[in-house]
């Protein structure tokens, strides 16, 4: 049985009047990566690179056929709740690893700034400004990097929440808990750097 958000995605395809491949090359995937989603769901990355190219379609819509058609808005502007806790200790990604349909659907946060995702925190060497189980909202950052605030290091070995310095070719990590020693992560092995720009705490 064929993955309805391949469905979805041919339809994109055929509203825009695209060839697949032409899609594929818009949205920065490899050849034939649309034909994987007949039997796979696409990785929380790949969502977000489809709705980069077609900001006009639905990312709720996409992930779940539900409550927008093709070029409208949902009524709620939603986004995704990673469903993984992020290291506020030691390594534990997710952009790449997630599949979409993992993802809880959650209401925008309407006082927050603009952001991507949001992700449960494990572990207290980020106490006391940040406690396990926090929830807080992340917005990819792709240029400018404001050194010793707080980011989420999406890495080779998991999410890691820290305050982050340069260091050369590593990004070095720093805990608020000084019990917790700083530690260096390389930057080739950094798939994503994402700014904390907000906090729930239940």
């Amino acid at each position: 049985m064929e993955n309805g958000i391949y469905q979805r995605v041919m339809r994109i395809i055929e509203e825009k009047d695209l060839s697949v491949r032409r899609f594929e090359s818009l949205c920065g995937f490899s050849n034939k990566y649309v034909k994987t989603l007949k039997n796979s769901s696409p990785t929380v990355e790949s969502v977000e690179k489809i709705i980069a190219a077609f900001p006009d379609v639905d990312k709720y819509w996409l992930m779940t056929g539900e409550k927008a058609e093709l070029g409208t808005k949902a009524e709620q502007d939603t986004r995704p709740r990673i469903p993984t806790s992020v290291a506020a200790g030691s390594l534990m990604g997710f952009a790449d690893a997630i599949q979409a349909h993992d993802c809880e659907m959650q209401p925008v946060i309407r006082n927050f700034p603009a952001y991507d995702y949001t992700i449960i925190i494990k572990g207290d060497s980020m106490e006391p400004k940040f406690e396990g189980g926090d929830e807080i909202a992340i917005k990819k950052v792709t240029s400018f990097v404001e050194w010793g605030k707080t980011y989420v290091l999406d890495t080779r070995d998991g999410a890691v929440i820290k305050r982050i310095f340069d260091d050369g070719d590593s990004f070095r990590c720093v805990s608020f808990n000084k019990e917790y020693p700083d530690f260096n992560i390389p930057k080739d092995d950094v798939f994503g750097v994402y700014k904390v720009v907000g906090l729930i705490r239940i």
